[in-house]
């Protein structure tokens, strides 16, 4: 039971860190780093001089830098699909007969197998905007699956964990619809990231407050939804901390956590637009946005275990 907390627990750690590493390579604009899947320039070794490079392609298009960087990033990639297959693998032996940990665990497995899938698609489609927001949104389930097997694995080896809290009864939908604005938010986010891709290669010396403004609405939406955020914050940590009865560690530190972020995420999105949307911010404001989800799906497990009591 042990072994099998522990190293999901650690997976889920190695698959937020992918997240961040992908957005890396976005940023840096190396996601085409490998004109080719899952060889890099024909390949199983990126080339690291232009003499190792296939006849047919022009040097033009090699950057050693870039191509390393969207290697390793596929290198990490595999790792951690194999450290889902373990996870999944121990569940089995483990936990066969705890449905909410198998469950969660094999659909985190099945939409790895996806994931690298549509690595490969990612790189037929040259980078096609509505792809790379799938190819995000799946990650984002395959860490909300972990999270609730971690979870899982967690209570049975603490029974009496959450049962002495007592929280509002109608927090059920206040939970669950912060973790849906979320993922709308970041929706949005990279959607307005993948036309502002697309709108600056057609304009590239155009100012980068004149592109946002150029996205209308969804700029707009996603700016209103990120301000409600914070209120929606603040309410939380007033009923899950200060209006319950012996609110747990986890759950006060998952709730202000939750409300540090979000008003971090505030500062950063403004940054964007009046920094000239630099890559670092741009990153942070993306990995951010995906720990809220994980912190969301945490603090209405926590909720829905005190439920037993």
């Amino acid at each position: 039971m042990r072994y099998f907390f522990r190293f999901s627990l650690t997976t889920l750690f190695m698959t937020y860190l992918l997240i961040f590493i992908g957005g890396l390579v976005r940023v840096a604009g190396a996601g085409m780093g490998c004109p080719d899947w899952p060889k890099c320039f024909g390949r199983w070794i990126p080339p690291i001089s232009v003499e190792q490079l296939p006849t047919h392609i022009d040097p033009a298009q090699f950057n050693f830098v870039l191509a390393w960087i969207e290697y390793c990033n596929r290198l990490f990639g595999a790792f951690i699909g194999l450290m889902i297959t373990i996870t999944c693998f121990l569940a089995i032996r483990y936990h066969r007969k705890e449905p909410k940990i198998m469950i969660p665990t094999i659909g985190a497995f099945i939409l790895t197998l996806i994931e690298g899938w549509l690595g490969g698609v990612l790189v037929d489609t040259v980078l096609n905007p509505l792809t790379i927001t799938f190819h995000l949104l799946l990650a984002l389930f395959i860490v909300v699956l972990l999270i609730y097997a971690v979870m899982q694995a967690y209570y049975l080896g603490h029974k009496e964990a959450e049962l002495s809290s007592k929280y509002s009864d109608t927090l059920k939908w206040p939970i669950m619809g912060t973790g849906l604005i979320i993922f709308i938010e970041i929706i949005i986010g990279t959607e307005i990231r993948g036309g502002l891709e697309i709108i600056r290669k057609e304009n590239p010396l155009v100012d980068s407050t004149f592109l946002l403004n150029m996205l209308g609405p969804f700029k707009y939406l996603h700016t209103i939804l990120g301000a409600s955020l914070i209120g929606i914050g603040y309410y939380l940590r007033k009923k899950l901390i200060v209006e319950s009865s012996n609110p747990s560690r986890l759950m006060v530190i998952s709730t202000n956590t939750m409300l540090v972020i979000i008003i971090s995420q505030i500062i950063l999105g403004e940054s964007l637009v009046f920094l000239d949307i630099k890559p670092l911010i741009q990153l942070f404001h993306m990995w951010f946005a995906s720990l809220l989800l994980g912190i969301s799906a945490v603090q209405y497990m926590v909720w829905e275990r005190s439920r037993l009591n």
